[in-house]
């Protein structure tokens, strides 16, 4: 009985030893069955999982090309700012030689250069404290007065306006003369005698006769000088220093309001005169 068993067992460890190999030798034959059998799965897989890379990066493309739009838009707007301040900077510079007048700032909000009324508005008004005939000037030199007022703007009268006119000086030689707008963006000093010695680059700048333009402020530059012939005067053509049509800010130049005694301190002079 022992010995039929132990040939039993012999005999199935054979037939398994059979069975696993017939299996490895099936496994192996079937392996590239399935792999043949799972490729469309797994290209369909990776197709899909590329499409699916593809459309994560256009998004992020997208996404990227926006905020580069954005911060270029910023640049833009740093930009503007950085030419804001130095224009105001430049524009404050001016105010070293202010000492008896106030000023405020003011905009443009609109040019005229029709040859027979050239003037700017500004959107400073009466309930600003503006009024006729208060001096503007840029950062360069006085583009002219104010000569009309509204309660949110007012209207200036550039030097250039056949209109205008201003009493000035030649810097050089402190020869003093009157500065008239041709209406075609220039100007023509008056009165200037043939012996004046006057010569070409001369800066003209406010005298400060009349009481209306603050005195030494440049105004213009001479750019020709023509002898008339019989005239005792010479014919001078000056450029205005200010840029009357590239400004955005200006200054509304007024002089400071001096402080009136009050009744109390009047009074007080009274009983000490009195005394």
């Amino acid at each position: 009985m022992a010995f039929i068993l132990a040939i039993a067992l012999m005999a199935a460890d054979h037939y398994g030893h059979l069975a696993g190999s017939l299996r490895s030798v099936l496994l192996t034959a079937i392996n590239p069955i399935e792999q043949v059998a799972s490729f469309p799965k797994r290209l369909y897989q990776r197709a899909t999982t590329d499409f699916t890379n593809i459309n994560a990066l256009q998004l992020e493309n997208k996404q990227l090309k926006t905020e580069l739009l954005l911060i270029k838009a910023k640049l833009q707007q740093f930009s503007n700012l950085e030419v804001e301040y130095q224009r105001l900077e430049a524009l404050l510079g001016t105010t070293g030689r202010i000492t008896s007048q106030s000023l405020k700032i003011a905009n443009i909000t609109f040019y005229s250069n029709n040859p027979l009324s050239q003037y700017l508005t500004l959107d400073k008004g009466s309930l600003d404290g503006v009024s006729a005939p208060q001096t503007v000037i840029d950062s360069n030199g006085i583009m002219g007065q104010i000569i009309h007022t509204a309660p949110g703007s007012s209207r200036v009268l550039l030097i250039t306006d056949p209109d205008h006119q201003i009493p000035v000086r030649i810097q050089r030689t402190a020869q003093r003369g009157i500065l008239r707008g041709t209406g075609h963006d220039t100007t023509q000093l008056r009165f200037i005698p043939k012996n004046s010695g006057i010569k070409e680059g001369d800066i003209l700048e406010s005298s400060g006769l009349g009481g209306v333009f603050p005195k030494g402020y440049p105004v213009a530059v001479i750019t020709k000088i023509e002898d008339l012939g019989d005239s005792p005067y010479l014919e001078v053509t000056a450029m205005p220093i200010a840029q009357l049509y590239q400004s955005h800010k200006v200054l509304i130049v007024s002089e400071k309001e001096t402080n009136k005694p009050t009744d109390t301190q009047t009074a007080d002079a009274g009983d000490s005169n009195a005394n």
